[in-house]
């Protein structure tokens, strides 16, 4: 056990190591601002955007009785769903702000 610890530590520090030494472009759909922005994209701010996504959805249906009296459909739309769906899917990896909405 203590070997294969032994084994993971020096693979993760020969990766940490030689890491920054390559000039790779790791985001080719946009200009983020590095990896640590890309992985917390990835990981959190896109299933984060998924779940508000599905829950604008929900409630943009539950209040959809109310809002086309009030003329306020297409408002609530973009609110509740156009803007979570870009910032989901269509946005650039790592770029948190987009000037398209």
């Amino acid at each position: 056990m203590n070997q294969v610890k032994r084994n993971l530590v020096i693979i993760l520090a020969a990766t940490f190591l030689f890491a920054g030494n390559f000039n790779a472009n790791a985001n080719p759909a946009g200009s983020g601002k590095g990896a640590p922005a890309i992985v917390a994209d990835v990981f959190i701010c896109r299933p984060l955007g998924l779940i508000f996504l599905t829950g604008g959805s929900l409630l943009y249906i539950v209040t959809l009785p109310c809002t086309i009296p009030a003329n306020g459909k297409e408002e609530a739309k973009r609110t509740l769903i156009l803007y979570p769906y870009h910032y989901t899917f269509t946005r650039k990896l790592g770029e948190f702000h987009d000037d398209d909405l």
